[in-house]
């Protein structure tokens, strides 16, 4: 496999959303909720790759995360931007 193919690429790329989405809830600062949109960047790369590749349960799991991805989004950023709050919301 070359290093320059799509998939490769596609493979790093959401790898490295995954891992910043990861850093982002970890420091637990007033942009760790920013991290499920990160990993909803990752989601969508493995979303891709997983479907090209035909990799049928890393499609599902990543389906899967996907919805735990927009639920982290709801919780730390829409409910609170909706209340007027900012930070995290600890509902």
């Amino acid at each position: 496999m070359m290093l320059d193919s799509w998939p490769h690429m596609t493979e790093w790329t959401a790898a490295i959303f995954g891992v910043a989405g990861t850093l982002l809830l970890a420091g637990r600062s007033r942009l760790a909720g920013w991290g499920f949109v990160a990993y909803l960047a990752s989601n969508a790369g493995w979303l891709v790759f997983s479907w090209e590749q035909a990799l049928w349960p890393l499609f599902a799991q990543q389906l899967m995360f996907t919805m735990s991805s927009l639920y982290g989004v709801w919780v730390w950023l829409i409910k609170p931007a909706r209340r007027g709050r900012k930070g995290f919301s600890q509902s």
